[in-house]
């Protein structure tokens, strides 16, 4: 079966958000469903479902020549990854009875969906591996799906290794937790949540995202969201649910498992 390659973007840097608003689900026709409250899967890019097969999430060996970590920092930043893949695996699995792991070790690199393996999901640490541009604080999901059935392939995740060194773009943990969270989302089928809000400039800006009475956003909001990251929100509830996928990623990654049997 062949693949194709997508590429979704997001930001590691987070700011608060302001100004948020629930809207309303759309009615849909009988058949598949590709958005609501909160959640967009990547119809546009090619992902539509997500299959009922076993998905696994491996780690790529890093390289000091490309993170421009320390040993140190390269065994924290390891350590960090797959306490929070793991994690992350746990969810998904509970939520759309599709098995997810993590496996141990290391994976080689994937780099072309052509010769990506079916059901992989790589994540390897890289400066600044944003393209085009290097822009830094950014990681990059490259998801792919199959294009017999549009269901979601696999891919691999670049995550920006400044998050781990002393500087502007280096990360708390709880953001750590939702950057990597946010990325597989993408890799499984998941989009950008944003929505145009009270501004009404017609524009789903930054962070611009349905919020609730506790502050969450969507974990797949733009350029990250997750539990408590509206403005107003606690660092408490933040840390309790960091990494941890909200009722509106919940919804869309339903939605995904439905779609494929639809």
């Amino acid at each position: 079966m062949t693949v194709t390659k997508k590429i979704v973007r997001s930001a590691g840097v987070l700011a608060a958000a302001v100004g948020l608003v629930a809207l309303s689900n759309p009615a849909y026709a009988a058949g598949d469903v590709y958005k609501g409250t909160g959640w967009r899967i990547l119809k546009g890019q090619g992902i539509e479902s997500l299959s009922p097969d076993p998905y696994v999430i491996h780690l790529v060996k890093p390289k000091a020549s490309a993170t421009k970590l320390t040993a140190a920092q390269t065994k924290k930043a390891e350590k960090d990854l797959r306490a929070q893949a793991k994690k992350t695996a746990a969810q998904l699995t509970s939520v759309t009875g599709t098995k997810f792991t993590l496996a141990g070790g290391y994976h080689k690199e994937q780099n072309a969906c052509n010769t990506a393996e079916r059901h992989v999901i790589t994540v390897g640490l890289k400066y600044r591996p944003f393209m085009p541009g290097n822009k830094p604080g950014f990681s990059q999901a490259h998801p792919c799906y199959a294009t017999g059935n549009h269901s979601a392939w696999g891919g691999w995740i670049w995550v920006d290794s400044e998050y781990w060194k002393p500087g502007d773009y280096k990360l708390s943990p709880t953001l750590i937790s939702n950057m990597l969270s946010h990325e597989i989302g993408h890799a499984i089928g998941l989009d950008h949540a944003n929505v145009d809000g009270p501004d009404a400039n017609r524009t789903a800006d930054n962070f611009e995202c349905v919020s609730n009475s506790t502050k969450d956003l969507p974990v797949m909001c733009s350029p990250n969201g997750g539990h408590a990251r509206a403005k107003g929100g606690t660092d408490a509830r933040a840390e309790k649910y960091a990494g941890v996928y909200t009722k509106w990623d919940i919804a869309g990654l339903k939605a995904l498992k439905a779609n494929y049997s639809r």
